[in-house]
């Protein structure tokens, strides 16, 4: 029986965060899968260069607990690694480390190198080959460490969309590119999440995010962190008993459970989980009449909405400061930067909402 280690977790005070990760390890009976020379990867969400209370980040305490608590059994070897959104290089990296808090870290090596190669996956049933970064394909155990938030293409961001990041760089963008439908895109995903396959996954949720995430929706306080070593039957978990969402709507959880990945009554340890609002959907996922429907009407009017009522996204141009975030990340190449404001080609749109992912300041939403 899959097993889920929930911890309340009010605040990111080292003590109650290493109070809490002693115990989900404890539970999942980590120290018995350690042995001596062994590498670690830590892959938290480093999706940009953001602060840790903007709630985009896993947060850098969080991750100082783990390294801390393998450092004392041993393990010396202790990577951090992940792919932000953009171009894959030291000097991204560099900043993104900055800015999310990652260069305080202690007892931890920071990925630094832009390296990658190919990796097969014959098992796949969308994708069978992946480029993935080096610290993936050379460690020997992977710790997923995800944050708890919605998403504007996949609904929510956990543990498996936690991985698109061992992509390199703009890796990702080709991915939305070859898999455009959302969909197609979430079979890749599963099969990515299958390739790297993490031991455990530890996900930060004591700070959210809950509308247009995962980088422009607003932080939510929710004070608990979550652990398993079962990837899929914890993300459902997480997005139907502490989102409030419904699993079987999100294209890679509902393709989880038809691969038989998931587990739906799964042993709970550790503390109870209090009385949760739903967490508040991204514009581009918002609930509408086929909700309301009966459930044997609700899936094909849902299908009809999306194709004929597909999100776009729209620049807010008094917010929009002509970075040009949204044109680097852009998969389709379709937006480019006039008179300091982005303007996107719509007819060519494929509506991954990379752009709004991107955007430092919120200038790009998501409307039917």
């Amino acid at each position: 029986m899959s097993l889920i280690s929930v911890q309340k977790t009010p605040g990111y005070n080292p003590a109650l965060l290493r109070q809490a990760v002693d115990a989900h390890f404890a539970a999942l009976r980590v120290e018995e899968d350690l042995f001596p020379g062994m590498r670690v990867l830590l892959k938290p969400n480093l999706l940009a260069g953001r602060k840790p209370e903007q709630a985009v980040t896993t947060h850098p305490a969080l991750i100082q607990a783990v390294a801390d608590w393998l450092r004392e059994r041993g393990v010396e070897e202790i990577t951090l690694a992940d792919s932000p959104g953009g171009p894959y290089n030291e000097a991204l990296l560099r900043s993104v480390y900055r800015a999310s808090g990652m260069d305080g870290l202690r007892g931890v090596t920071l990925n630094l190198s832009a390296g990658y190669a190919p990796a097969e996956q014959p098992e796949g049933k969308v994708c069978r080959r992946f480029d993935l970064i080096d610290p993936v394909r050379q460690a020997d155990y992977i710790i997923n460490l995800p944050k708890v938030k919605t998403h504007g293409m996949t609904m929510v961001s956990l543990g498996i969309k936690n991985l698109f990041g061992t992509v390199p760089g703009l890796g990702k963008p080709a991915l939305h590119c070859r898999y455009p439908g959302w969909d197609v895109f979430a079979g890749m995903l599963l099969d990515l999440s299958a390739l790297v396959a993490p031991a455990v996954t530890l996900v930060d949720g004591v700070l959210a995010m809950e509308g247009d995430g995962p980088g422009g929706g607003d932080p939510r306080e929710l004070g608990y962190t979550f652990a398993s070593r079962e990837l899929y039957t914890l993300d459902w978990f997480l997005a139907g008993s502490v989102m409030g969402l419904r699993p079987e709507e999100i294209p890679m959880l509902r393709q989880a459970r038809e691969r038989g990945w998931v587990e739906l009554a799964p042993r709970i340890t550790g503390d109870a989980i209090g009385e949760i609002p739903p967490f508040v959907r991204p514009r581009t996922q918002s609930a509408d009449f086929a909700d309301r429907l009966p459930g044997v009407l609700r899936g094909p009017a849902k299908a009809l909405l999306g194709r004929v009522f597909r999100p776009k996204p729209r620049v807010l141009a008094a917010k929009c400061v002509g970075c040009g975030r949204c044109a680097e990340s852009c998969p389709q190449q379709i937006i480019t930067i006039r008179e300091g404001k982005a303007r996107i080609d719509l007819g060519r749109c494929i509506s991954c909402f990379c752009c709004q992912e991107m955007c430092p300041v919120k200038a790009i939403e998501g409307k039917r």
